[in-house]
């Protein structure tokens, strides 16, 4: 499958196109072109100091199209498959005060303009302009963000499922049913539950087999032993 890129002041050779950092990686880096560009308030009558940060964009002067690709199944017939490129934040982020701000970003087979980044700020207390008065001024000291020329996402292309939405008017049942957040950890502790009364119920009987000659051994005891058995075999 072919990534074809628009030629441009940044992407002339072929060694400018975006690269992997190993043989085995799945992503490919991208680089900013453009000093950061911070958009937001500015405090009246200061240059520097941010009374709010709405985002930190980056250029990048990529402009990607993802050729459809064509496959020849003898007997079956041809498979044209289409492709979306996603954006994702480098692990190099978190030696930084950023976020990406739409998590992944998703480049459409069709969308044939510029690959744009923007990133929310994470600010931190050192960051903040404190007056004279102890009440806050202001978010400066803005140095733990990318920088032009710097690494700052990493392209993955995707397949893209051909999917059809149906209108039913029943959904097949699940054990989960409509368990929200967090209801599959609760049921995972009911079953750790039954499976310790089942544990103890069935040591209880075991316990209760046997005259007064035979020694009672606990079933998780028998357990332990087998397991023991068969790791020395």
């Amino acid at each position: 499958m072919i990534v074809q890129v628009l030629k441009n002041e940044s992407y002339e050779e072929v060694s400018n196109l975006p690269q992997k950092g190993s043989d085995r990686a799945t992503g490919f880096d991208v680089v900013a072109v453009s000093d950061p560009e911070i958009v937001g308030e500015l405090v009246e009558g200061t240059s520097d100091l941010y009374k709010r940060i709405d985002y930190i964009q980056y250029k990048t002067n990529l402009k990607v199209a993802v050729q459809k690709d064509k496959k020849y199944w003898p007997g079956v017939g041809t498979d044209i498959s289409d492709y979306d490129v996603l954006a994702f934040p480098r692990s190099s982020v978190s030696k930084y005060n950023l976020q990406l701000a739409n998590s992944i970003g998703l480049i459409d087979a069709d969308y044939r303009g510029e690959v744009m980044l923007r990133f929310n700020y994470l600010w931190q207390p050192e960051d903040l302009r404190i007056n004279t008065n102890n009440l806050f001024n202001g978010i400066v000291n803005l140095n733990k963000i990318y920088k032009k020329g710097e690494k700052i996402c990493q392209l993955k292309v995707t397949k893209v499922e051909d999917v059809n939405f149906v209108l039913v008017n029943e959904l097949d049942s699940t054990s989960r049913g409509e368990g929200g957040f967090g209801s599959t950890d609760l049921k995972k502790n009911e079953s750790v539950k039954e499976a310790v009364a089942q544990m103890q119920t069935i040591e209880a009987m075991y316990n209760n087999i046997g005259g007064i000659n035979t020694p009672s051994r606990k079933y998780s005891e028998l357990v332990k032993e087998r397991e023991a058995k068969q790791f020395n075999q």
